[in-house]
């Protein structure tokens, strides 16, 4: 009786053997016992040897005829799986529906003719989304056969759909919200009824028959990394299944990543940007004291009459700061000791509008407490102001003069669409909030984006927080208009990486790249973070050691370990215990993988 391997959508890397009254192929999925119950698996290539068929247990059933997945989409999960460190049971989890692991029958894939097309990358950069949306209408009219258009915001795809022809419509799909309506889209495509679908992330391993371009708009920004493990940017992913499919491969957006850029060199077409940006010093700031906090709040001169301006004229404005909460994190004078989360162990944040601590790593909360839990002080004090002092200090001393002030931080609270706030205030507001209100900047357009502390990303460990930063910022430049002002608090005005705002991001990329390449980062040399579970941190250091992998342990965390080269398959071998099956029910490590 022939021997079945089989792969389950689950984080271990064990394939488990199943007996078969015949002999399978890759990538059919089989019901398999698994414990008390039976649950479906893959069926991948069995290793040539010897095995006792007596001692494994038969499969329940053969689900499928032939391999329900195009082979490029088969190849593409296991590339995933193998070059992530996350192995090809959860590479499937994470890349596939949920309703593909049951027993529903698909029908046969369609046949396609070999058209011998390659696989071709371009780009094309530009503020202006109607010149870069022109292209990809065009590229998908172009198309042989199927395509994919991928947009980091479903508002953002969603507008693209809108500007297409209505009878280009006729021929493709806008990637639906509902998860039941979206299994019934991924069928349909699969079968090959559909030439094209426009889609968020969530789109971006639809099964489109003969998918041969993808094209994937404002490649630079964070919502195409996601939010849970695993944490992945789906850019290399798409542009390996381009590869895999010999598709058509085209990078947009206002600004490259750095392998965009490195790829080609494209031209900034958006230069000599003085006249828009004001660069405002912190310490020429007239800082305001906020209760209970060590830190000062800069609210300049400059921000303080350019809103003013704008709010006279009954138009937008945003403020933005990227720390949620009343303060970034609260620590004892006594001990200088910070408040850490029980769980994880990362800084706490002080949530004064819901009375308690959060921590910004996994968001569990607890109650802010009166003595300090490591040396037992009473001077508990807070530092790194946050939105909601400063919501407080503009909504008391400065609310008369702007009128309508709104704070949006909460990360349960669904940001209102543009049309609801226009029709709530029709005469404008000054809006309060994270990065996630730049979403709003193509319905309301603010005339003024303010930010208050324009270096707080690069405060971060991250060795792209110089990156992230710039791209914030140039996508407030940009984003639904060219006509506002940018207010730019910073500790270095202008100086440094702020050069390249007023340059283009080509003159910011050369002077990035030129220091990563010298301390060799990415996209240079690749980065690995290993979170281990509790008290792993110690043994994985010693193996790393041992087999001579360069590595440092994370100051926040001891089980948070950094590896940098591209030795994959020595680290595979020392991570392998910890993703065998037999730790099922414990915790699994979770490894980060940056490549660019």
């Amino acid at each position: 009786m022939p021997l079945v391997q089989c792969l389950f959508p689950a984080p271990w890397w064990t394939p488990l053997s199943y007996s078969c009254e015949r002999a399978l192929p890759e990538g059919l999925r089989v019901s398999a016992p698994l414990g008390r119950g039976r649950r479906v698996a893959v069926t991948v290539e069995a290793p040539a040897g010897d095995f006792d068929i007596e001692k494994t247990r038969p499969l329940s059933s053969v689900i499928d005829d032939e391999a329900p997945l195009p082979a490029e989409l088969w190849r593409l999960v296991k590339w995933f799986g193998e070059t992530w460190f996350i192995g090809a049971g959860f590479a499937m989890k994470s890349l596939l529906p949920s309703k593909f692991f049951t027993d529903e029958k698909l029908p046969p894939l369609p046949r396609f003719d070999g058209g011998g097309e390659k696989f071709s990358a371009e780009d094309v950069y530009s503020a202006d989304c109607r010149m870069r949306w022109e292209r990809y209408r065009d590229a998908i009219e172009q198309s042989p056969r199927s395509s994919l258009a991928l947009f980091p915001e479903v508002k953002m795809a969603a507008a693209f759909w809108e500007s297409l022809p209505s009878g280009l419509r006729a021929d493709g799909a806008l990637w639906p919200e509902s998860p039941a309506r979206q299994w019934k889209l991924w069928k349909c495509a699969r079968e090959g009824n559909i030439r094209f679908i426009v889609g968020p992330p969530g789109a971006a391993f639809v099964p489109l028959a003969g998918l041969s371009s993808i094209i994937m708009d404002e490649e630079n920004q964070g919502g195409w990394r996601t939010q849970s493990h695993p944490v992945f940017h789906l850019r290399p992913l798409l542009g390996m299944r381009a590869i895999f499919c010999g598709a058509r491969f085209i990078l947009g957006g206002m600004m490259p990543s750095s392998k965009g850029y490195l790829r080609a060199e494209p031209e900034c077409l958006e230069k000599n940007n003085e006249s828009r940006l004001i660069f405002v010093s912190v310490k020429e700031a007239s800082s305001s004291e906020v209760a209970s906090l060590r830190d000062r709040l800069p609210i300049s001169s400059p921000l303080i009459r350019e809103t003013s301006e704008v709010r006279r004229e009954g138009k937008w404005a945003f403020w933005l700061l990227d720390r949620k909460g009343y303060a970034g994190e609260i620590s004892c004078d006594e001990c200088g000791g910070a408040l850490r989360c029980e769980r994880c162990g990362s800084i706490m944040r002080w949530e004064e509008k819901k009375h308690c601590l959060s921590c910004i790593s996994c968001g569990s909360r607890r109650a802010i407490p009166e003595l300090c839990p490591n040396c037992g002080g009473t001077l508990l004090r807070g530092s790194r102001p946050g939105l909601e002092a400063l919501y407080e200090r503009v909504s008391g001393a400065l609310r008369e003069r702007y009128k309508n002030v709104l704070l949006f931080q909460s990360r349960e609270e669904k940001l209102p669409s543009a049309e609801e706030l226009t029709e709530k205030y029709p005469g404008g507001a000054l809006i309060i909030g994270t990065r996630k209100l730049l979403s709003l900047c193509d319905g309301l357009s603010p005339a003024l984006i303010g930010w208050i502390d324009a270096d707080a990303e690069t405060r971060s460990a991250e060795y792209d927080a110089k990156a992230r930063a710039y791209g914030m910022i140039w996508e407030s430049m940009w984003r639904g208009g060219s006509e506002r002002k940018i207010v730019i608090q910073s500790r270095r005005p202008g100086k440094g990486w702020q050069e390249g705002l007023r340059r283009g991001w080509k003159y910011f990329w050369r002077r990035e790249l030129k220091e990563r390449e010298e301390w060799e980062l990415p996209p240079y040399t690749p980065m690995i973070k290993i979170s281990m579970p509790r008290g792993g941190g110690a043994p994985l250091s010693r193996k790393l050691e041992e087999r001579g992998l360069e590595y440092w342990i994370s100051d926040e965390k001891e089980n948070e370990i950094w590896v940098r080269g591209k030795q994959f398959r020595i680290l595979k071998e020392i991570l392998s215990p910890s993703f065998d099956i037999s730790r099922a029910g414990k915790a699994f490590p979770s490894v980060l993988l940056y490549l660019d």
